[in-house]
């Protein structure tokens, strides 16, 4: 059975006015929630269970889930303290040997999520992460990641510009062996924790991490993303 975590604790305040009235989660594209149309992409992915982190305060995504995707289950996070430290919150909740995690702010077609798990449990052991090739300095915001074949030989999130000649950055779509869990909740001064820097220090110390180039992704992260996802979603382009 393959488990994916998908995290949903974003306030969404980049949103806007859409951010006032909704979390990230639940904000509506094209007439139905964010988050509705990420859990169809994992379940036509062949994904058979699946687990929201939701903010604590989120009443309306954790009703919604409840009424619409029974199968659901919800962890809570009750400090934003980024994707890493959410998905330590669902790993109480799973006994998998590797798992799937996404970002309910990014829709990836269900054939590269397919992919990335497929590539995942043909690699036990490794972890396997998404990366999108997109214009320069697409990292300052980003994770750059770097690879040696498919092997990642580095991935550092948000890099000063011009301090990684790359033009690959990491999705946020990523297949962890449970190996990397204590590098998710390690003590960090910083007020996130992400994802990558999890998986930098996981290579540092010797860990596989591998490299899958995705076709694409649908983004909401501005109100601008908003109205192209819903472009997107209808068939608009």
């Amino acid at each position: 059975m393959t488990t994916a975590i998908v995290t949903a604790a974003g306030a969404g305040t980049r949103l806007g006015e859409l951010g006032q009235r909704h979390s990230k989660a639940m904000v509506p594209i094209a007439g139905r929630p964010l988050i509705d149309w990420g859990l169809q992409r994992l379940r036509d992915a062949g994904v058979e269970r699946i687990i929201v982190v939701a903010h604590a305060d989120d009443a309306a995504l954790r009703e919604f889930v409840r009424s619409t995707h029974r199968d659901v289950a919800v962890a809570l996070q009750d400090e934003r303290r980024g994707i890493a430290d959410a998905i330590s919150r669902a790993l109480p909740l799973i006994d998998d040997t590797a798992y799937l995690a996404c970002a309910c702010d990014s829709l990836f077609d269900a054939d590269d999520i397919a992919t990335i798990v497929a590539r995942g449990q043909s690699r036990p052991g490794a972890a396997i992460v998404g990366v999108l090739a997109m214009h320069p300095g697409a990292s300052a915001s980003r994770s750059a990641v770097r690879l040696d074949g498919e092997r990642v030989v580095a991935i550092v999130e948000k890099p000063p510009p011009g301090s990684m000649a790359t033009e690959l950055v990491a999705a946020p779509l990523y297949w962890l062996p449970r190996a990397v869990d204590s590098y998710l909740s390690a003590n960090t001064t910083r007020s996130e924790r992400y994802v990558t820097s999890a998986l930098s220090e996981y290579i540092a110390d010797g860990g596989d991490v591998i490299g899958v180039r995705l076709r694409g992704r649908i983004e909401v992260t501005t109100a601008e993303d908003v109205a192209k996802a819903a472009r997107s979603l209808n068939g608009g382009g």
